[in-house]
């Protein structure tokens, strides 16, 4: 047997910041078929223990129960990796398995011939900037080793011996019970640190904000926004209002936050041949919410990256369709719908950050809500998705593909197109959201499937009534 080929899974890992000791439980969600627009039940799942001493696996069970914080700190979402390998043997075809201690054994390895290198970064203040000395970056390895190797994000731009902590790796040690090669990535604490121009005391104030930004040197403590094409919307930094050559301006407050993404390594040479592979991880907030996902999130757009805008009829599934509109009431009911849709509430309107707002703002429309102000009720919402839901199951809601908003309609500031579905949200450009065009083709192709044909509703066949064609 030949190892070709390395590849790390999953290729892509999502890590969640978090200041507890120990790294959150897996868990399975799930929804209850009798009520679909209810929040999902959560339940514990088989779970990696890692021993903190020798890094190695001593079980997998699931825990009695979740529990999302200890110690008042929330605990982290910490992504293990595993390695896997391409194998080839005469007369049969490729396989995809795990790497292990077994598999290394045949091949005269061990363990300690796996290495890793990772680098991760955060680039935030550097994407505005353009200062290459506000880039932070942190780098271990190469290491074979089972210690715990911390992410200390290092910049030009710091105080001298200040580093921002980005989380920290580790290659957990593979066992006869637990063979598997895994690396761990641990995100940070989720804290935010400032900038001053005056050098912070050698300790830290516990309670205060740590101070990392040499202000005498970057310019990241009080800059402003001089190309509105850097972020669309621009400003989207902590800050205040300031007047800067008699015009009106968002200047920041110099803070910076411990999230990054960045690149892990694996290396191994085989019978004189080096065979490499790497994945991307990153670092985000807490999920607040774990019951409900977003309407739109980044596997929508890998999946439309992959497989393209518009979906065959065997994608198009009514299991699809619901998801989306599952996924649409999971993101309404975590909103102000009455706010958001810029009603007066206790007698006075709310501006705050709504479309509604950012339509006034942006381009001098009229200020007024988006829906009428009854349906933005939160009973009228739930009701709403729930008639979707049942016409989409029954084929007899055609009404609904007409409603999704196109991409190419986010500009549309009638009022027809800001009622457009999904509604009171804004993309990442500060228009009205749209779904992916993908999304919509699959709302599309479901809701204006004949009823009684193949392929019908949920693509089940049409029913056989036992009448035989004419000859």
């Amino acid at each position: 047997m030949v190892i070709k080929e390395l590849r790390i899974l999953p290729p892509l890992a999502i890590g969640r910041l978090g200041a507890a000791a120990r790294p959150m439980d897996n868990y399975e969600v799930l929804q209850d078929p009798e009520q679909p627009l209810a929040p999902r039940q959560l339940l514990p799942a088989p779970t990696f223990e890692v021993d903190p001493d020798s890094g190695a696996i001593t079980s997998a069970g699931a825990p009695p129960v979740l529990r999302f914080t200890e110690d008042g700190n929330v605990r982290p979402v910490a992504p293990f990796l595993e390695v896997w390998a391409l194998t080839s043997d005469p007369g049969r075809d490729d396989v995809l398995e795990p790497l292990s201690l077994h598999l290394l054994e045949q091949h005269g390895l061990g363990p300690e011939d796996v290495r890793w290198s990772v680098h991760v970064a955060n680039h935030k203040i550097y994407r505005r900037t353009g200062d290459k000395a506000d880039r932070i970056d942190a780098e271990a390895g190469p290491f074979h080793d089972h210690a715990v190797y911390a992410l200390n994000g290092t910049c030009a731009n710091f105080w001298e011996g200040k580093k921002l902590p980005l989380g920290h790796v580790r290659y957990i040690k593979p066992t006869p019970d637990f063979p598997g090669i895994r690396l761990r990535f641990t995100p940070a604490a989720g804290h935010v640190y400032g900038s001053s121009k005056e050098m912070p005391p050698p300790e830290p104030d516990p309670n205060l904000v740590d101070v990392l930004y040499n202000a005498r040197k970057g310019r990241w403590l009080g800059y402003f926004d001089s190309d509105a094409t850097v972020t669309v919307p621009s400003g989207i930094y902590a800050g205040s209002d300031a007047t800067i050559d008699g015009v009106g301006v968002w200047v920041s407050k110099g803070y910076l936050d411990d999230e990054c993404d960045g690149l892990v390594r694996v290396e191994l040479t085989t019978e004189g041949t080096r065979l490499t592979a790497y994945a991307r991880i990153g670092a985000g907030p807490p999920a607040y919410a774990p019951d409900s996902f977003p309407v739109r999130s980044v596997a929508d757009e890998l999946e439309q990256a992959m497989f393209g805008p518009t979906a065959d009829e065997d994608d198009a599934t009514l299991e699809a369709a619901e998801d989306v509109v599952r996924r649409a009431f999971d993101t309404v009911r975590l909103m102000n719908t009455a706010v958001l849709n810029g009603n007066a509430v206790n007698g006075l309107t709310v501006a705050g950050s709504s479309m509604v707002a950012h339509d006034t703002g942006d381009t001098g429309r009229v200020f007024e809500p988006i829906m009428a102000p009854p349906l933005v009720d939160r009973t009228a919402l739930l009701n709403l998705h729930q008639q979707v839901l049942t016409g989409l199951r029954s084929g007899t809601a055609p009404w609904f593909a007409d409603v999704l908003r196109d991409f190419d309609e986010v500009g549309d500031l009638s009022t027809k197109g800001r009622r457009k579905m999904p509604a009171l949200m804004r993309g990442a450009d500060g228009r009205s959201l749209a779904l992916t065009r993908r999304q919509v083709d699959i709302v599309r192709k479901v809701a204006r499937r004949p009823i009684f044909t193949e392929g019908g509703p949920g693509g089940a066949a049409a029913p056989d009534t036992g009448a035989k064609e004419q000859e």
